[in-house]
């Protein structure tokens, strides 16, 4: 009888064992499917937070750090209307330059960044997004600058053109995450310079074309 107990005693032990092992294999799988889409989503837009961000620093670290020199000059004919904008090339690709490397550093500075996601949002998806604790998340990113120039015309009031020179800086990103990674794509735009044209001006767009 105290053999039978036993072995009864044993069996259930044994059952019990499997379905602890099933319930956690089957909570691990549920958690997994939901964190991991979660974490990628969250970690790709708080990459690209980081990456926008550390363009626009190293933009403005150049801007204040050199003298720049003039990159436009406007030519108007006898009655006063603008004739070209002809850029400075050798200056503007000298900036251009030292903007994208600068940028270049600043993004290989985010290889270790910490994204707080809301547990609310693991377990209960967008409905549940603000609630409960924050767990802390680390991810490293990595990427490549690229930049072009962009311009374009703007009416600055009666008589009075505004023309924008700007940098177009292109990061592509690797983000690491618990998860996985993922690559990613930002642009932004940085404004290096402006002129302001008083006269009349064509209705054609006037541009010069700058090239490494």
């Amino acid at each position: 009888m105290k053999r039978y107990v036993k072995k009864r005693s044993h069996t259930v032990l044994i059952k019990l064992f499997l379905i602890i092992c099933i319930l956690t294999a089957v909570f691990i799988a549920f958690v997994h499917w939901r964190v991991r889409p979660v974490i990628s989503s969250v970690a790709a837009v708080q990459a690209k937070s980081f990456a926008v961000s550390a363009v626009n620093k190293a933009a403005a670290d150049v801007l204040s750090e050199c003298d720049i020199p003039e990159l436009e000059e406007v030519s108007s004919d006898s009655s006063g209307s603008l004739r070209s904008v002809t850029t400075n090339t050798a200056a503007a690709n000298e900036l251009k330059h030292r903007i994208t490397l600068r940028a270049q550093q600043e993004i290989g500075r985010l290889n270790h960044q910490r994204v707080d996601i809301p547990a609310g949002l693991i377990l209960g998806g967008e409905l549940f997004g603000g609630v409960g604790p924050d767990i802390p998340v680390y991810i490293s990113l990595s990427g490549n600058a690229d930049s072009d120039f962009e311009e374009s015309f703007e009416s600055g009031g009666i008589n009075q053109t505004v023309h924008k020179l700007s940098l177009r800086i292109n990061v592509q990103l690797s983000v690491l995450t618990p998860s996985g990674s993922i690559n990613e794509n930002t642009t932004t735009s940085v404004l290096i310079g402006e002129t302001v044209i008083i006269g009349n001006t064509p209705q054609g767009v006037f541009g010069t074309d700058i090239t490494d």
